[in-house]
């Protein structure tokens, strides 16, 4: 199996593992306290970060989509009605990632979830946190890995 093949596998099974964890917001590892840093200074650093480094390596999830208003993913909010709605009523799902592990007594109507969820992630306008990564990262050697509900 190629290094690609085998990140994407360890990271779906590590999502599927701990799928409950951050369902509930949390984490299964435990994070640093918070930063002594501004936002400012934080912003900053991750850009004298980037221009020194020789090349940049991004990974990417669905927190990107979600700061830009693709926030349907973990929750039961407006944005997931408008999408997914009828999912919503019929199975009272907690956001699209909760419907993608229920049990479906119904083939025909996962198979349709799933459609629906596709159709709404390719066309999903560009969002603007895509919009500044891409400028942050102008004229740098880059690689981005990123999850695949994003595409």
């Amino acid at each position: 199996m190629s290094f690609y093949k085998d990140l994407v596998m360890q990271t779906q099974m590590n999502f599927q593992k701990y799928y409950g964890i951050y369902r509930r917001g949390g984490t299964p590892y435990e994070l640093a306290g918070p930063s002594k840093l501004s936002m400012d200074e934080k912003i900053d650093r991750l850009v004298q970060e980037i221009r020194d480094a020789d090349c940049v390596i991004v990974g990417g999830a669905s927190g990107l989509s979600a700061a830009g208003g693709g926030n349907f993913y973990y929750e039961n909010n407006d944005s997931f009605k408008k999408y997914f709605g009828k999912y919503e009523e019929v199975y009272h799902f907690n956001g699209a990632f909760d419907g993608m592990f229920r049990h479906w007594n119904d083939r025909a109507a996962f198979w349709a979830f799933l459609a629906t969820f596709l159709h709404t992630t390719l066309t999903a306008p560009i969002r603007a946190p895509y919009h500044d990564l891409d400028a942050l990262l102008k004229g740098k050697d880059f690689f981005v890995i990123t999850t695949n509900q994003d595409t």
